[in-house]
């Protein structure tokens, strides 16, 4: 468990570090499933959200999330975006690794997300609750009062990706700004406040690397 939490740290840390591949976590089932499925998105070992893929389109695709969705977040607040995503990880693994008020371990799951918080000059980061939790009620309590609970209401994000490589901010900020120009052009209104960076592979993943750029829309 320890060490692949380790794999997870930079997920979304521009990472140069060079180490041993960890056997079996690469493992991809399977890259997209069926249109009209109860999931979509990249499929990895580990658990992912379950979604629907509405419409595929140039550049994008547009997923319907249910409602009911449980994630464990944390701000890290006046932070630079590789100070809040190492400070914010460590959190929420702590969390998961026990330091709650059962000692309970929960499963590591896919995918991190960062949102960049502009209210409070950080970011939030977000670990997907595994669906054998129902509500936020079935949760151990946090010993750490900034890891927080959060229900998701029924929504649609437009998504672009997955791609490769290693991005930093700025790589996601590109492809965020390509997927506004996309969903203008078809007219699909959009929340431009709610941003997430998706990142699904470890970091000792060289190739068919897959991260995402999810925007909220209306």
């Amino acid at each position: 468990m320890a060490r692949l939490v380790v794999l997870f740290v930079a997920l979304t840390i521009a990472s140069t570090a060079v180490a041993a591949p960890s056997s079996g976590f690469e493992q991809v089932v399977e890259l997209y499933s069926a249109e009209g499925s109860e999931s979509c998105g990249p499929k990895l070992s580990i658990e992912t959200p379950h979604c629907k893929i509405e419409a595929r389109k140039n550049g994008y695709e547009l997923r319907k999330y249910p409602k009911g969705q449980v994630w464990v977040e944390t701000l890290v607040a006046n932070s630079s975006y590789s100070a809040a995503v190492s400070v914010g990880f460590y959190r929420l693994f702590y969390y998961i690794s026990g330091k709650n008020e059962k000692g309970e371990v929960i499963e590591m799951t896919a995918p991190v997300l960062v949102h960049p918080y502009e209210e409070r000059g950080g970011y939030k980061i977000s670990f997907y609750a595994p669906s054998r939790f129902k509500s936020h009620k079935d949760l151990p309590k946090p010993m750490d009062k900034n890891v927080k609970f959060l229900e998701t209401r029924e929504h649609t994000y437009a998504v672009s990706g997955p791609f490769g490589g290693f991005p930093t901010e700025p790589d996601y900020e590109k492809r965020l700004k390509a997927l506004k120009e996309a969903l203008d052009k078809d007219d699909v209104e959009y929340n431009g406040e709610k941003v997430y960076y998706a990142g699904y592979s470890s970091p000792f993943e060289f190739v068919n690397r897959k991260q995402e750029v999810h925007l909220l829309t209306k």
